[in-house]
């Protein structure tokens, strides 16, 4: 019997010794290491310009009317010449619809967008009228165009400075044009056509 218990008191203590054995490994080989990395990315200038080939202004349909202009007095022979100042410019009624120089400035919003990259993150947009972009036309009769200006909604000018936004469309900076028109030499309904102006973008 003392045998049997010496034995069994000694496979006890081996099952110990192996248990505490395991523990101790099993916490040495918890180790780890680590290391950082620098990043550096060159981007390019890059721009997109966004803008419509073709524009059709569609004015409104103004209201016809007749102008009673009241009372006159002619003095008339009877070899029937009649005397007397009758309708002069001066004296003339307004109509609904006046454009007393012939002249009206038009703003067209949000016919041009840029983004993309730049060193400083802004762009610079101009605009002019090439030879013989300045007139539409319709047989004789002509619409004179000048004075095309591009704005952004904070500048405006034949060339200005703005915001390039990056290369996402949701941050695109939008922008629209303004133009002076001349109505002096139109006398004709319909298409007129030949006006031109010409946007350029560019990264600075």
């Amino acid at each position: 019997m003392l045998f049997f218990k010496s034995l069994r008191r000694t496979a006890a203590i081996a099952l110990v010794t192996v248990l505490a054995a395991n523990t101790a490994f099993a916490t040495v080989s918890g180790q780890s290491s680590s290391g950082s990395a620098k990043v550096t990315a060159n981007i390019p200038e890059f721009i997109v310009l966004h803008y419509y080939s073709t524009l059709t202004l569609n004015f409104d349909t103004p209201t016809a009317e007749a102008l009673d202009e009241g009372d006159k007095d002619f003095n008339v022979s009877w070899k029937g010449e009649a005397s007397g100042d009758g309708l002069t410019t001066a004296n003339l009624m307004d109509a609904k619809l006046e454009l007393a120089s012939g002249k009206t400035t038009v703003n067209l919003g949000k016919v041009w967008a840029v983004r993309g990259f730049s060193q400083s993150g802004n762009a610079e947009v101009s605009i002019n009228i090439p030879s013989g972009g300045d007139v539409l036309q319709n047989g004789n009769s002509q619409i004179s165009m000048s004075n095309v200006r591009v704005t952004d909604g904070s500048s405006t000018g034949s060339s200005i400075r703005t915001n390039l936004g990056g290369i996402a469309k949701n941050s695109a900076t939008f922008g629209g044009v303004l133009m002076e028109l001349d109505f002096s030499k139109t006398n004709r309904s319909g298409s007129h056509t030949g006006g031109q102006y010409t946007i350029v973008a560019s990264t600075i």
